[in-house]
């Protein structure tokens, strides 16, 4: 028998709109139906996305104080859908419980005892933070409590996933648990594989979890917490992998075992090349290709993505991003590598449209050694192409208005003085 708790959670900007395009007909690859263990679809919104067509029930949720007012909140009152999400992280968002209560009460509960909605709670983040505001919004309301324990949690330890929602579930323990957002932060695919099954399989089998929503159907990394190796859909909005056993298979198995060995009596390069490619998301592994691509013609040896080096690279975006420019790093603060930068208004690949802007300034390179010519006009392009360079590592982060700041570490470092790349 299928067991139907799984969430779709489908971004906003997968549904087109104003200015965004977006991607609505890519929710076609969810096997909607009785055979599916797809329960319902959640965007952290008020408003249903027009593409899912009623194929399964949505979740309307009051996000942030603005969903509690205006159109958010008729479209929330004139509703059809029997559960009611309420506030997504407010302790981040400066709501305070007292203000939650106030709100559960003028607004939460008279959707209940007047239209008969189911109400989930506030969703924070399983910080300390995070608890102390949940254990004191429950104590404002315990006279009138959700009818769900929403939560939210992300780390390396599928272990400790239970661990948490089990303990949350013992403070409440009459309540069903809805896990609105939970992911593996581990940047190894491999092991966001073994917590994603792990997980899923055993909230499938625990009959005081309602539902759970594996974060999230989205064309892009959310932000620098969130693992690029979790991506539950690539930057053309097909579903990876692993969102595609989130969709389909149940319980879930590990992937690949049986093809891997295969490989592995013929062609120990081939499993090396496919651990590589899996643990990558499409912009990575986009950037990657143009570099390798560019150094084959030149009869270079390939670059190998390092997430060590992408670690740095994405904390010096981070740090660009605030202080608003680009600005190359200290020596210092990058022994033994190398740095390209870029900026655009916007981008979905970023990456992968800055590895071909430096690339593009080939053209500008006629074989001189570093330090002569035009150097300001073709360094990217030969730090890109170094010889004895063996590793890269790339990050991004976006300022306040949308704009992309992004960085490129490589190792060992190329571009000295006096010296040619190739």
């Amino acid at each position: 028998m299928v067991i139907k708790k799984r969430q779709i959670l489908w971004d906003w900007t997968n549904t087109a709109g104003q200015g965004n395009p977006g991607v609505p007909d890519k929710i076609n690859q969810v096997p909607f139906g009785g055979n599916s263990p797809v329960a319902s679809v959640v965007n952290w919104n008020a408003w249903v996305p027009p593409e899912l067509k009623g194929r399964a029930p949505f979740r309307p949720m009051v996000r942030v104080l603005e969903s509690a007012k205006g159109n958010d909140w008729a479209t929330i009152q004139n509703s059809n859908f029997p559960i009611i999400l309420f506030f997504n992280e407010p302790e981040r968002s400066g709501i305070s419980p007292e203000k939650a209560r106030d709100i559960w009460y003028s607004q939460m509960l008279p959707l209940r005892k007047n239209k008969g909605k189911k109400l989930g709670s506030p969703a924070v983040a399983s910080d300390e933070n995070g608890r102390k505001w949940i254990e004191k919004f429950m104590s404002l309301v315990s006279n009138d409590l959700p009818d769900f324990l929403c939560l939210h949690y992300y780390s390396k330890s599928a272990d400790e996933a239970i661990k948490y929602i089990e303990n949350m579930h013992n403070k409440w323990p009459k309540l069903k648990v809805m896990v609105t957002e939970i992911a593996c932060i581990d940047r190894n695919y491999q092991a966001v594989l073994g917590f994603t099954v792990k997980i899923c399989n055993w909230m499938d089998t625990k009959d005081w979890i309602f539902e759970y929503g594996l974060f999230d159907f989205q064309r892009k990394v959310a932000d620098s917490f969130v693992s690029p190796a979790a991506q539950l859909m690539d930057g053309n909005g097909n579903f990876t992998e692993l969102g595609k056993l989130y969709v389909h298979q149940q319980p879930m198995k590990l992937p690949g075992k049986a093809s891997i060995a295969a490989v592995e009596e013929s062609d120990t390069l081939a499993v090396t090349e496919f651990s590589a490619a899996a643990a990558l998301n499409q912009d990575q592994q986009k950037a990657l290709n143009a570099h390798n691509d560019k150094r084959k013609s030149k009869g270079l040896k390939p670059l190998v993505w390092d997430n060590q080096l992408a670690k740095h690279a994405e904390t010096y975006a981070r740090h660009l991003a605030q202080i608003g420019k680009l600005q190359h790093s200290s020596g210092d603060q990058r022994p033994g590598q190398g740095e390209n930068l870029a900026w655009a208004s916007a981008s979905s690949t970023p990456l992968a449209m800055s590895a071909n802007m430096w690339l593009a300034e080939e053209k500008n390179y006629h074989g001189e050694p570093i330090g002569q010519g035009d150097f300001g006009s073709y360094g990217h392009y030969t730090q890109c192409m170094w010889r004895s360079t063996t590793k890269l590592g790339m990050g991004w982060a976006k300022d306040a208005k949308g704009g992309v700041y992004v960085v490129g570490r490589y190792s060992p470092p190329g571009n000295i003085t006096g010296q040619k790349p190739y």
